[in-house]
């Protein structure tokens, strides 16, 4: 039972969808270097740091969890806030060892990405949109993370996915700012939605949407994917422009709860886009 509760505190598909991320660097990385070596590597790495930013996210959140999140594993008491700490510590480590193993570049930007990941967890998620903004850079760092474990280097290529990833990703964490205004202000986090109201936040999460759908032929038009992409990224940018046409018609804590929610479901199918248009 304990075990299965350190799983769940570790949300095992949010790291599997950071490897998946880090394979889609490798992709369009010069190199493609890969052997079963680094990528097991890179799996412990995508894993364990994801991990630990969850099981930090828990640790601070636990007294807002206690109302919010009841069934979590440290208000639940299934885990106390002590082990949930330790389990931090250790999947960190874990992560950035492999990391180690892999090469110096990887090690770095792995140190990097997990200073931001802590960083928010522990203050930068009262700042409001700079909170946004480290949670999308997190967020697009596999793909960095994937072409400098082939090519000990950024390829340009990534950095134009990466940027259509952040933006879409900034777009859906305006928008969740939205449907807890109220818990917010008793935290005292700084969202777009609670300083500017609801509105505001819903226009300026729709845009990020849309910007991110007006660029999405970009990867194209500068030749890095193949033909098949843009019909596999025209779903994601349906739901995109849906989504974004929701919130401005109704700027509720409902109908955001809803779309950021499905704005999963849409960056899961850019994600595939990009294999899609990465191998054929």
């Amino acid at each position: 039972m304990r075990a299965k509760s350190f799983l769940k505190l570790s949300r095992p598909p949010n790291g599997l969808l950071m490897f998946f991320a880090v394979l889609i660097g490798v992709l369009f990385s010069e190199k493609q270097n890969v052997t079963f070596e680094t990528g097991f590597y890179a799996f412990v790495t995508a894993f364990g740091l994801t991990s630990s930013s969850m099981a930090l996210n828990d640790y601070f959140d636990k007294e807002v969890d206690t109302v919010n999140n009841p069934s979590r594993p440290i208000p639940s008491g299934e885990i106390s806030p002590r082990a949930a700490l330790l389990f931090a510590v250790f999947t960190a480590f874990a992560g950035l060892f492999t990391a180690f193993q892999t090469s110096p570049e990887c090690l770095a930007f792995a140190s990097l990405t997990y200073l931001v990941s802590a960083s928010y967890n522990i203050f930068l998620k009262k700042t409001g949109f700079f909170g946004n903004l480290a949670v999308s850079f997190t967020v697009v760092a596999p793909f960095l993370y994937g072409s400098l474990l082939s090519d000990a280097s950024i390829s340009q290529r990534i950095v134009v996915l990466a940027l259509l990833a952040f933006l879409a990703n900034t777009g859906r964490e305006v928008i969740k700012g939205m449907t807890d205004v109220e818990g917010d202000a008793l935290r005292q986090v700084n969202t777009i939605a609670r300083k500017y109201g609801l509105g505001r936040a819903a226009q300026l999460g729709a845009t990020l949407y849309l910007s991110a759908v007006v660029l999405s032929p970009l990867p194209y038009l500068l030749n890095i994917v193949g033909p098949y992409y843009l019909t596999a990224v025209a779903a994601a940018d349906v739901g995109f422009v849906f989504s974004s046409i929701k919130i401005l018609k109704n700027p509720s804590p409902q109908t955001a709860r809803k779309q950021k929610n499905l704005t999963l479901v849409w960056m899961f199918l850019a994600l595939l886009s990009f294999a899609v248009g990465g191998v054929a």
